[in-house]
């Protein structure tokens, strides 16, 4: 018998089964409670800690199982064992009614002491230990909540943009961390660094790996000299990190990539990833960057492996080119006959999605388009990162703005001053700031209230249309967990209706946005929210250069 300390609750309207109890469980590890009525008990029950109950089966005007049925009121899972000396029909009707509840147990009254101890030691066991699983598997989900938030701090904003380039990415745990890696980094002169990755394994030990990599990474930026930024350099130096500094037994494919804006080059090299795509404008499809038979091994398998320079690839830019990189996640993903994603599928989709992403991100686009038509079985992680130039134009602007109003209100002025430059129409450019304002604004409501960590920004694009029409789109991201919480309908109106409600906004913004906007049109892809509004002005214009 263990030498744990058994806190016992015995119930029975009986003097002598008390009695006997009481003699039973003397000078052993039990701390005995009788009650010979059933409100006593569940007095007790409810002012004091129990392990088990020892429970009569008849109790006069109240039988055990009522007052099973009130103790489970207060607790799902403490152990009931019933003594009776009730004989069971031939159907078994008492036993089956004792089983209805998984925590409850059968003892004759003609026990022996042993029998009796034996039954409490096995039914206190295996509560004791469903208790402890319960409260280990809740601080682990603590642990994998926290997880997720350190790695989501850890990832750069879903979108960033510069005078260079523009920047999207989509990351989507398989559950709630991931294994993936992602990283910008600005280099100077024009040059920028895309780090991807995918760590062998899921959960948090992987989670931790990327969280080590990604400062690494931050604390080889202010080490390195500008002239040693070639991907097989880093690529070495971060196998050296992996194998002599994480020597955990792990490992990790990933790619390295340099942009060089100015001189229109990427140069990169692949350890054992998928390599990267490009969607161009000029040829008017997308595929594969040729890498030929160069790349290396994964980082991790061994500490002595050196890759080389020549295995770097060099890749001219043209200006609309869009490149799109990725972990295996992607081509993993299956539909309901177990089919993955193929290559050619793959550069299909993309080939036609470039024709409407003249700045919408591809990464949401394609993997909404695989949603679509049914490849909807996440067995891994998924990142899709794109990177390609800023769009140009006189008669368009793009802008991110963070979630603050004061960049808002930043932002919006800076719209009114480029419409109003071009067409030289005040009330025109009054209009757009006016619906902006209002829209942006409602959005960083809901954003800040629902979701105050949220690293994020709203990307808004405004394009002028001779001789009288201004589009403007806007972008903002819905993580999943929240796509729960404010389910948008398909009618533009109910959607707008449905903002001022759940953004606590002032309730004229519906109002001044339909009155302003010609028409509105709301879009949804894997988590972003694509909002068009057409302005149309008064009387017609044109584009002044």
């Amino acid at each position: 018998m263990t030498n744990q300390t058994y806190n016992v609750l015995a119930v029975d309207d009986e003097k002598f089964s008390l009695v006997l109890l009481q003699s039973c469980l003397r000078n052993e590890n039990y701390n005995l409670t009788t009650c010979d009525n059933a409100l006593q008990a569940v007095k007790e029950f409810k002012t004091h800690d129990f392990d088990v109950i020892l429970l009569d089966v008849m109790l006069g005007s109240i039988d055990g199982f009522e007052v099973r049925k009130l103790i489970r009121e207060y607790n799902q899972k403490i152990p009931i064992i019933f003594l009776t000396s009730l004989l069971d029909d031939i159907n078994s009707s008492l036993i089956n009614r004792i089983s209805d509840d998984q925590y409850s147990y059968y003892l004759n009254k003609s026990f022996q002491k042993k029998q009796l101890m034996e039954k409490i030691e096995h039914a206190v066991r295996v509560y004791r230990e469903e208790s402890d699983a319960a409260r280990f598997y809740k601080q682990l989900n603590v642990d994998l909540l926290l997880a997720r938030e350190v790695q989501r701090v850890l990832l750069p904003p879903w979108c960033s943009l510069n005078k260079h380039m523009l920047t999207t990415y989509l990351y989507e745990p398989c559950f709630r961390i991931s294994g993936d890696s992602l990283d910008l980094v600005e280099l100077g002169s024009g040059k920028y660094l895309l780090f991807l990755a995918d760590i062998a394994g899921h959960g948090i030990q992987s989670a931790l790996y990327m969280s080590a990599i990604q400062s690494f990474l931050k604390a080889l930026r202010l080490e390195m000299v500008e002239q040693a930024w070639l991907p097989n350099v880093i690529l070495n130096r971060i196998n050296q990190f992996f194998c002599n500094d994480l020597s955990g037994g792990s490992y990790m494919t990933c790619l390295v990539a340099i942009f060089d804006y100015p001189k229109q080059r990427l140069v990169f090299q692949s350890a054992g990833h998928p390599g990267l795509i490009c969607c161009s404008r000029r040829e008017q499809r997308a595929y594969e960057i040729d890498m030929g038979d160069k790349g290396g091994v994964p980082v991790g398998w061994f500490a002595r492996t050196v890759y080389q320079e020549e295995d770097n690839v060099y890749y001219e830019l043209d200006p609309g080119d869009i490149i799109l990189g990725y972990t295996d996640g992607l081509i993993d993903l299956k539909n309901d006959r177990e089919e993955t994603v193929a290559t050619p599928l793959l550069l299909s989709l993309l080939t036609s999605l470039m024709e409407k992403s003249t700045f919408l991100p591809l990464p949401y686009l394609l993997r909404s388009a695989l949603d679509q038509i049914g490849y909807n079985i996440v067995p891994d992680d998924v990142c899709i990162v794109e990177v390609r130039g800023v769009p140009k134009g006189d008669d368009n602007i793009l802008q991110l703005i963070n979630l603050s109003k004061g960049d808002v209100s930043r932002g919006v002025e800076h719209f009114w001053r480029f419409v109003e430059e071009r067409t030289h129409d005040n009330e025109l450019a009054t209009r757009v700031e006016l619906l902006l304002s209002e829209f942006l604004n409602n959005v960083i409501e809901y954003e800040c209230a629902n979701r105050p960590g949220l690293r994020s920004g709203i990307l808004v694009q405004i394009c002028l249309r001779e001789p009288d029409t201004v589009f403007v789109t806007v972008l903002d991201r819905e993580p999943k967990s929240d796509q729960d919480k404010l389910q948008l309908s398909r009618d533009a109106a109910d959607v707008f209706e449905q903002q001022n409600k759940a953004m606590a906004s002032s309730g004229r913004g519906l109002a001044i946005i339909r009155t302003i906007s010609s028409n509105i049109m709301r879009k949804h892809f894997n988590g972003l929210n694509q909002t068009e509004f057409l302005i149309r002005s008064a009387q017609p214009w044109s584009v002044q250069s």
